[in-house]
């Protein structure tokens, strides 16, 4: 026959078990009153489906057992999102589709969860706020307010925080959503509008060349006119410039003629007649004259100091002679 267990062995077997199930119970009692909050969730409590704490630094916290109190962990991360495809009308009554994004956040917890409990739903309403914006916006701008010239700065944005600035606070107040931006993605025009909106697009660029020839021809015109304003005037200095130094030549050689004329009268005569031979017949030149007169006379004499020596009339000729200077 088999011994019987002694009591201090039962003992330390009924310690154990019941060790075990203290440790069992505490695990059951931690697991339903502790929970985590991660750093990309906000938790709402709610007692007997009341809010009652809105958590949003992570951590460890406590809660009571279920059903008394129950966690809602509600996705704080930065949201996208595209609006549906539709036509809109421009304030010049202009069919255009507008395809946009937004992203945002939940900010209020508490009114994010009264108001649409979930994301699907929150998409929902998003999309019906941007999208009357959008409307709302570009029924207040021509249809020219979307197109960018060269060199200029895109209008796009300063739309795009009209429509941001409009949706935001309805997205505060109604759904506690903090939207972060709007932004378009492309400018869509219905098929019967496009060849109407070439049309007008070459116009506008064909006003504008028109224009920038206007002005370039203008331009042109001014520097051509202050480019001739200033040619004048230098041509005027130079000339007044020219006119005093050859007065001053004319005077210095007039003084240097005249210092020539007192040291030999008869060299600065002779010198005189031959300039006034040289400017009065030139090679094609064919002049009949009496040889007799000066400074003619010049031409007859053969022997140098001839005439100088003698009077003021030169030799006496017996007739007028034919004089051609041609070599």
């Amino acid at each position: 026959m088999s011994e019987a267990p002694s009591p201090s062995s039962q003992n330390r077997l009924i310690s154990l078990r019941l060790g075990l199930i203290l440790a069992v119970a505490f695990s059951v009692i931690a697991s339903a009153c502790c929970f985590i909050v991660s750093e990309t969730e906000h938790a709402l409590i709610l007692r007997f489906g009341k809010p009652v704490r809105i958590l949003s630094a992570p951590g460890l916290y406590f809660r009571l057992p279920m059903p008394v109190e129950q966690i809602v962990r509600v996705d704080r991360r930065l949201q996208h999102a595209d609006i549906r495809l539709s036509e809109t009308l421009t304030r010049d009554q202009r069919n255009v589709i507008v395809p946009m994004f937004f992203t945002w956040r939940v900010a209020d917890p508490l009114l994010f969860y009264t108001s649409v409990r979930e994301l699907k739903q929150a998409y929902i309403k998003l999309d019906a706020l941007v999208t009357s914006a959008r409307n709302s916006v570009l029924g207040r701008h021509d249809f020219t307010a979307l197109l960018m010239s060269e060199n200029q700065k895109s209008p796009l944005e300063k739309l795009e925080n009209e429509m941001q600035a409009l949706a935001a606070g309805d997205a505060a107040k109604q759904l506690g959503i903090e939207l972060i931006s709007t932004g378009i993605t492309q400018i869509q025009l219905p098929e019967a509008n496009t060849e109407s909106v070439f049309r007008r697009m070459r116009a506008e660029r064909k006003r504008e060349a028109t224009q920038y020839r206007a002005e370039g021809r203008a331009k042109t015109a001014q520097m051509k006119a202050e480019t001739d304003k200033e040619a004048t005037r230098m041509t005027a200095d130079a000339k007044r410039q020219a006119e005093e130094m050859r007065g001053k030549a004319e005077a210095e050689a007039s003084a240097i003629y005249a210092a020539a004329h007192g040291q030999d009268p008869q060299f600065y005569k002779f010198l005189r007649e031959l300039q006034s031979l040289r400017t009065v017949v030139d090679k094609n030149t064919t002049v009949i004259l009496d040889t007799s007169i000066a400074p003619f006379h010049w031409l007859k004499a053969t022997e140098p100091g001839a005439v100088a020596k003698g009077s003021a009339t030169p030799m006496p000729t017996p007739a007028p002679a034919a004089l051609d200077p041609t070599p």
